[in-house]
């Protein structure tokens, strides 16, 4: 007996850990004395940065520190800052992560609640929240064919999305900036916002060229007249990403996060401080995947043997379509509650989405939380604290009723401007990019094993008459009846598959 079967392997994204950790932070802040004392705080920020990441021998350490920020209004009626940095070290264990899972952490700050003990003394109780996940490349034989023994096969050819390559990396960049002529030297730095956005990513064996640019903005308060100034400054990203199993024709999505941005004001030459020395950690993830044409084996009999066969199910994906995209989302804070005379500064921050479908498009739903700091009418420093809603789709290639997309969405620069008595429009640019595939649950045959001891009987007659329905599947009359449907094709000179209307036929032993 002769019996060989051919299989593909075909790459699945496996996310084989996930898991959350709270940690708490208790600080108690006394101001310096070249602070000025608080009259009224306007807000208090914990900022979570992400630091390192080891993972070794199924334990994740993430190293991070937490940047405590305070914005106040002091004793001298000019806007005031504050900051101090925390240690922090969590880690997990867990026997599902390998060396070789792709492994990310990030940090949301749940809440941050601070009160003024004495006008020289702030308490601050704030909530962190890790979130570690592991995300595994799996591949996995398809049996695409099988042939001897009287095997007869149904098959259905489809082209499917094979994951190739998958891997987190991070790295650092760093830069000491110069304030231009125009600027004033920096007493407190308040707010550090950052995005970080791929130009162009070319893949090649095993490696990713990533060329693009990393925007830092920053707010700060001006050493002599207490306003409130702010810089921006663009560093390059030049970076080779190493990734085993990616090559030319890998479709392949990025997603560039800035895990931790430093900004330290230092002094220049003269003592001014005019210098800010900029450090960030980007987290680099990236997902591969290869259009693999397979032929999955539905059903299966033999005209000879008896047999077994394993029927398997999988979610399999399709390439659908890719997209990196700009847009502007607008919202207006309308009824504030004071005139408003200037925007002394905005950003946003804790930006959260979802990948969804509707119709023919991939339809992106979020929030982030934005911040506008202003001078009324009665020159008097204010804050808006809003949460804000956004959207934005993307036309699919095909309908889809589900997909997966490998994806991200970064907020990039803001404005504000007054509108109205108490009124203000906020603007912010947003980058959105991607790879959305195609999902659907396919059923087929995982293995076919022949009883080479149990022999079919031969059939008693050559022919059989058999009357068919219209619509019925030459497949159905072929197993039923022990032959083949080339056979009865040849037999009844048909040319389809599929009976078009009811006749009779002549059905032949295998």
């Amino acid at each position: 007996m002769n019996f060989n079967n051919d299989t593909k392997k075909l790459g699945f994204c496996d996310a084989v850990y996930e898991t959350t950790a709270e940690q708490s932070l208790d600080a108690d802040i006394n101001l310096p004395d070249y602070c000025p004392e608080i009259q009224r705080i306007l807000k208090c920020t914990v900022v979570p940065n992400v630091t390192g990441v080891q993972n070794s021998s199924g334990r994740v350490t993430a190293e991070a520190s937490a940047v405590v920020r305070l914005v106040y209004v002091g004793d001298n009626g000019k806007a005031a800052g504050y900051e101090q940095t925390y240690p922090i070290q969590k880690f997990v264990e867990s026997d599902r992560i390998s060396s070789d899972c792709a492994v990310s952490v990030s940090v949301n700050t749940d809440y941050a609640n601070c009160r003024a003990v004495s006008p020289r003394r702030v308490d601050v109780r704030a909530m962190l929240t890790f979130i570690f996940k592991a995300m595994k490349k799996r591949e996995e034989n398809i049996l695409c064919s099988a042939e001897g023994a009287g095997i007869q096969t149904m098959k259905e050819d489809c082209e499917l999305a094979s994951l190739c390559g998958i891997c987190e990396r991070a790295f650092s960049m760093s830069e000491v900036i110069e304030l231009g002529a125009d600027k004033s030297p920096v007493s407190q730095i308040i707010n550090v916002s950052a995005c970080a956005c791929a130009s162009e990513v070319k893949v090649i064996n095993n490696k990713a060229l990533i060329k693009g640019d990393c925007t830092v903005k920053i707010y700060y308060i001006s050493d002599g007249n207490g306003s409130v100034e702010s810089t921006e400054h663009s560093m390059p990203i030049s970076q080779i990403i190493e990734s085993d199993g990616v090559n030319e024709n890998s479709i392949s999505s990025l997603r560039l996060s800035v895990s931790s941005c430093e900004a330290v004001p230092k002094s220049d030459s003269s003592g001014e401080m005019r210098l800010i020395d900029l450090n960030a950690r980007i987290s680099a993830f990236m997902a591969a995947f290869e259009e693999t044409p397979l032929s999955l084996i539905t059903d299966a009999y033999s005209t000879e043997y008896e047999i077994k066969t394993t029927p398997k199910s999988m979610e399999a994906l399709k390439f659908n379509c890719d997209f990196n995209s700009s847009f502007t989302n607008k919202v207006v804070f309308e009824s504030i509650g004071v005139s408003v005379d200037c925007v002394l500064a905005v950003w946003c921050s804790e930006i959260k989405y979802t990948f969804g479908t509707k119709d023919d498009r991939c339809v992106i739903n979020g929030t982030y939380s934005a911040t506008v700091i202003y001078r009324d009418s009665e020159n008097q420093i204010g804050i808006v604290q809003k949460p804000v809603d956004f959207d934005y789709s993307v036309r699919l290639r095909e309908k889809a009723e589900r997909i997966v997309c490998f994806g991200s969405v970064q907020a990039g620069a803001c404005s504000c401007s007054v509108t109205g008595d108490s009124r203000l429009e906020m603007k912010t640019e947003m980058f959105a990019n991607g790879v959305i595939l195609s999902s659907c649950m396919k059923k087929y045959i995982g293995a076919i094993d022949v009883d080479k001891d149990t022999v079919k009987r031969d059939r008693a007659c050559a022919l059989t008459i058999y009357f068919c329905d219209s619509g019925e599947s030459l497949w159905n009359i072929a197993r039923k009846y022990n032959t083949t449907v080339e056979a009865i094709m040849l037999e009844n000179d048909l040319t389809d598959d599929v009976v078009e209307k009811s006749r009779m036929m002549l059905i032949p032993g295998a």
